[in-house]
């Protein structure tokens, strides 16, 4: 008896889907057959739903954000905003409690701004926000993820608890910093980045698990660090690092600045690129960089070659050196040895003329 209640009641629930899909059908049906246009302001529609210009269009709650009347508690409010007299627009969330339920509101709207996600607010003009908490009230500024800000004009901070606030910047920042610390731009029209986990940038084509070419950061490193992997290298050649102290010899070394640059404030040391590149930018093999710039890679290998070089050339010169100087310790001895033996000789000869030997040997 049981068992039949249960097959009526399942029977009984897909009759009942059925008349739902059937009366969504027809719906659907009807309203492709009617298209109607709605006009809200208007007497003459233009599109399937046409509001009148400069009007506001609200989907949920009021357009005027409304404070938690419990203190210290909060629900965040989904609606839907179109501003048509600032041409700005919202959806997403926002939150009544006291410090942020107002974002939404037409005062803190700027004119053609657009904001999406929860609490999120675009108050500069032509802004910006999408995300959770982001704010941007910079003219044509950019706040994307999680409480970013960007207050600076056409400024972007994009990532976790970042600030741009110079005009022009752009501050990208990981999920790192800790509760209430944030990292903020100094400078006009300036980048800065922050990634506890250092930076990865591939130059080749390869995908990540076939040995792909570029430099990193590593965590907690102040320098970039060129992928030098030995197991990703191919083709190794020798070099003559004699050849290559040749070379440094003839090249143009001292100290420049670039064209247009202030003389007294930006000067550098190094070599030009046409002279390294025609000294070293070929091994036989292939071209190594271009005449126009410096790999630091290649710049610092070829160092390490003329250092080697130049090792070889002092270990040459040290073994010269002790050897001339053993062969200058045997000249030593073998002239003490023969001052002694003349030193022995004269006392010999003066023990001889002393006792009139010499003398008679002379008669």
């Amino acid at each position: 008896m049981e068992n039949l209640n249960t097959a009526n009641f399942q029977l009984g629930m897909r009759l009942k889907s059925l008349n739902h899909l059937a009366a969504l059908i027809v719906l659907l049906l009807i309203s492709l057959q009617v298209q109607a246009q709605v006009g809200i302001g208007l007497t003459q529609p233009k599109a399937f739903l046409n509001v009148a210009a400069g009007k506001t269009v609200l989907f949920g709650a009021d357009t005027a954000g409304v404070k938690s009347p419990i203190p210290n508690s909060s629900r965040t409010i989904p609606k839907m905003i179109w501003y048509g007299s600032k041409g700005a627009f919202r959806a997403g969330g926002i939150s009544n409690d006291e410090n942020n339920y107002t974002r939404w509101d037409n005062a803190n709207t700027g004119w053609y701004s657009f904001a999406s996600g929860a609490m999120t607010k675009a108050s500069g003009d032509y802004s910006t926000a999408m995300g959770f908490g982001p704010q941007a009230s910079g003219e044509s500024s950019t706040a994307l993820g999680y409480f970013t800000t960007a207050s600076g004009n056409k400024s972007t901070a994009m990532g976790s608890s970042v600030i741009a606030n110079h005009r022009g910047s752009f501050v990208i920042g990981d999920d790192s910093n800790c509760l209430g610390c944030t990292y903020n731009t100094t400078a006009i029209n300036q980048m800065m980045m922050h990634f506890a986990g250092g930076y990865m940038l591939y130059t080749s084509s390869a995908r990540q698990e076939n040995s792909p070419v570029g430099a990193q950061l590593l965590p907690n490193a102040n320098a970039w660090s060129v992928i030098s992997d030995s197991t990703r290298k191919e083709n190794f050649r020798t070099t003559d690092g004699a050849l290559f102290l040749k070379k440094i010899s003839g090249m143009r070394l001292g100290s420049w600045n670039y064209k247009g640059q202030d003389a007294k404030r930006y000067r550098h040391y190094g070599p030009m690129a046409q002279d390294f590149f025609a000294a070293f930018g070929h091994d036989g093999l292939g071209t190594i960089g271009e005449d126009k710039s410096i790999n630091q890679a290649d710049f610092d290998g070829v160092n390490l070659i003329a250092i080697q070089a130049l090792i070889k050339e002092v270990e040459a010169l040290k073994a010269e050196n002790k050897s001339l100087k053993l062969a200058e310790a045997s000249m030593k001895a073998e002239t003490q040895s023969l001052k002694e033996k003349m030193e022995q000789f004269e006392k010999q000869l003066s023990t001889l003329m002393t006792a009139g030997t010499v003398s008679t040997i002379s008669k």
